[in-house]
């Protein structure tokens, strides 16, 4: 875990930025729904985004669809949003993906995907969960849900910890609010159901341009 989480903090320093996209209602049943995911992830790769998580699914398909989306953009560090249960975890191990998210702490699953060398990063929106979440060795905290939880959490957070973390806030971030986050403590942010089916504005393209 802790190459990856290097790893990942690396790609993130280059571009702190993540992009998640979730899987439309009845996407596997649909052909055309498949296109247009290939279709909107060749469009963000063009505008030069390096990272992007795709939502699980307990869909059976869905393991193959990832294996097709990496072996197609090798060029995206492709990760897995939403890991909350043992069957997500256990459907992301045989992929060789890079990193995930969990949306909240929950430590049982934390100590089986450090177990099995998978990051599966926490969501953290209080102190004992971000003490418990660095006891296990995290150095990658995600802030969830950000925007709720406001600039002072953050700030507690910093007079809390004992070693360096790299922290991402996710959670009703806004494309125009990037730069503003970024100087306030957030070391990366992740930006999916505020930005307009996952495509960038011309907030998110200006961005984009100075990474």
């Amino acid at each position: 875990m802790e190459v990856k989480q290097n790893n990942l903090i690396k790609s993130l320093r280059e571009q702190p930025l993540i992009v998640v996209i979730r899987l439309e209602d009845q996407f596997f049943n649909i052909s055309h729904k498949r296109t247009n995911l290939f279709l909107k992830i060749e469009k963000l790769s063009n505008y030069g985004l390096k990272n992007i998580e795709i939502g699980w699914d307990p869909n059976p398909e869905w393991i193959n669809l990832i294996l097709q989306i990496k072996n197609h953009f090798k060029s995206i560090n492709i990760g897995v949003a939403s890991i909350t249960t043992r069957e997500s975890l256990d459907s992301i191990r045989s992929l060789d993906i890079n990193y995930s998210m969990s949306p909240f702490f929950n430590k049982e699953i934390h100590l089986n995907a450090i177990k099995y060398n998978q990051l599966v990063i926490p969501g953290i929106s209080n102190i004992k969960n971000f003490k418990e979440a660095i006891n296990l060795g995290y150095k990658i905290i995600k802030i969830f849900p950000a925007s709720k939880l406001g600039i002072n959490f953050i700030k507690e957070l910093k007079d809390f910890k004992e070693k360096d973390i790299f922290f991402i806030g996710a959670g009703g971030i806004k494309s125009q609010n990037l730069k503003k986050l970024l100087k306030s403590g957030y070391d990366a942010l992740i930006i999916g159901r505020e930005l307009r089916n996952q495509l960038p504005d011309k907030d998110l393209e200006i961005w984009l341009k100075e990474y």
